[in-house]
């Protein structure tokens, strides 16, 4: 890809090209989303204002999840991954560091290949040995890995040596989910007598390249250990609101300087959300650091691909690296005068502080047009339509999905030919014909069998959102 004022130069230069007239459009590098849960697009309307504490008492969820895992789900993992890719690339994100579940290998091969398909590139957490080991004995590929530790509750130091030993070999970086919740912090010491970032650094696993995530429980001396080390701190505020998992350490990581990524964690995908959380946190909580437009967008960018190690290929519009690009209109009537020539700064606000992700009219993923003129150009809208409410009509109980009419995607057929936006959870944008489909009754399941089979952690929470870290 090629940027130049004048038409007939690139013309002259790429005669067999496509010229993009992309004059009054704001250009910026396709989103990092440097946390997310693939499962979450579908599992959401489950876990819905319910905090992260009760989801083991949420049968539905353990129903569900353990469904999704069986080899003859095969099917629906294919189109619950093509669905999201799609999510994620009208919310403009074009990089995406994924947490799946626990798939075997062939249903983890089958999310990769979609994934791939829809153009986004995504960076897997592996987070069984025998994903682990499938992808160690496997040809190497364009794919990108990280080795999640695992909950905290499994951290023991024959665990953490053998994991090192795999990253080590296999030269895949290490993640760790950590500090969501109080108490795994608390259970961290009181086992090891030590603090959750010390007790990795002394097993040789916390390293410049280690994905740390969440965090928002984490002592002084931890934040310490990551300004040290260099690592990036990936935060899914809006995430951590909804599931009343604690409060994110901004201030104590601000006052380090330690770079701070974007995630969506669980449901929605719309990183343009989480900026704008991060802008306006500050007239509401005290304390809040005044991030900057163009740190915003750097967060939800550059800093993201630092952290899941694509720099050298995302996160920036640079020469050298992928095309991967967001476009937005300047010619909406809901956005601010700005000045005839305006600059980095004047532009970012614009971003954070207008525009969502129904403003987004173009994403460019590696040199290709994924959504064009609002509507995805390698996806058939309809289809995609129709197989996520077959996938609804599966696994998500008819209350909840009357309950929870997630917009942009309505669970109540309407009339012959009404227009609707196909989109994310929260988002709007693109149009397409609606038409009726028929309901399928989900196939009976026991869920305390269900359940037996994909146990659910107990999370005790001590702390809400907007308590003692301020």
């Amino acid at each position: 890809m090629d940027i130049n004022p004048a038409a007939g130069t690139l013309t002259s230069l790429y005669p067999a090209a496509a010229v993009v007239d992309a004059r009054q459009r704001i250009i910026l590098p396709g989103f990092v989303n440097a946390h997310f849960h693939g499962e979450s697009v579908l599992l959401r309307h489950i876990t819905r204002r319910t905090p992260y504490a009760l989801w083991e008492t949420l049968s539905h969820l353990g129903v569900a999840r353990a469904r999704l895992l069986e080899s003859s789900s095969l099917p629906d993992v294919a189109a619950l991954h093509r669905i999201e890719g799609f999510f994620h690339l009208r919310s403009g994100t074009t990089s995406v560091a994924e947490y799946p579940a626990p798939y075997t290998p062939a249903l983890l091969e089958v999310a990769m290949d979609q994934m791939a398909a829809s153009g986004v590139r995504f960076v897997l957490a592996l987070q069984t040995w025998e994903q682990i080991e499938a992808v160690r004995s496997s040809p190497p590929g364009e794919r990108q890995y990280s080795i999640a530790l695992g909950p905290e509750d499994g951290y023991t130091t024959y665990s953490l040596e053998n994991l090192l030993r795999a990253s080590t070999a296999t030269q895949i970086p290490l993640a760790a989910h950590l500090g969501e919740v109080r108490a795994e912090v608390e259970a961290l010491r009181s086992r090891f007598k030590k603090s959750p970032l010390r007790i990795l650094k002394d097993a040789g696993v916390l390293l410049p390249s280690s994905h740390l995530i969440h965090c928002n429980h984490l002592p002084e001396e931890d934040l310490d250990i990551i300004r040290q080390v260099e690592n990036t701190v990936t935060l899914c505020v809006r995430s951590t609101v909804a599931k009343q998992t604690g409060y994110p350490l901004l201030r104590p990581l601000a006052s380090r300087d330690v770079r701070i990524c974007l995630g969506t964690d669980w449901g929605e995908t719309d990183l343009l959300g989480e900026i704008r959380v991060l802008r306006n946190l500050r007239k509401y909580v005290p304390g809040t650091p005044a991030y900057s437009p163009l740190e915003l967008i750097r967060m939800a960018t550059i800093n993201g691909a630092h952290a899941l190690g694509i720099g050298a290929h995302a996160g920036s519009l640079e020469v050298g690296k992928h095309a991967d690009l967001v476009m937005i209109p300047l010619d909406d009537l809901r956005l601010p005068a700005y000045g005839s020539a305006p600059g980095a700064e004047e532009l970012a606000r614009i971003v954070t502080d207008y525009c969502d992700t129904g403003m987004i009219s173009d994403v460019m993923s590696r040199g290709v047009f994924r959504i064009r003129n609002s509507e995805p150009v390698r996806a058939d809208g309809r289809e995609l339509l129709r197989e996520f409410r077959r996938l609804q009509e599966l696994y998500i109980p008819r209350g909840e999905r009357e309950d929870e009419r997630a917009p942009g995607i309505p669970l109540v057929p309407a009339s012959q030919g009404e227009k609707t936006p196909l989109m994310g959870h929260g988002e709007t944008g693109g149009e397409v014909s609606r038409e009726q489909t028929a309901n399928t009754s989900p196939p009976g399941t026991t869920p305390d069998a269900t359940l037996q089979k994909f146990p659910m952690v107990t999370k005790k929470i001590g702390k809400v959102f907007g308590e003692d870290d301020v």
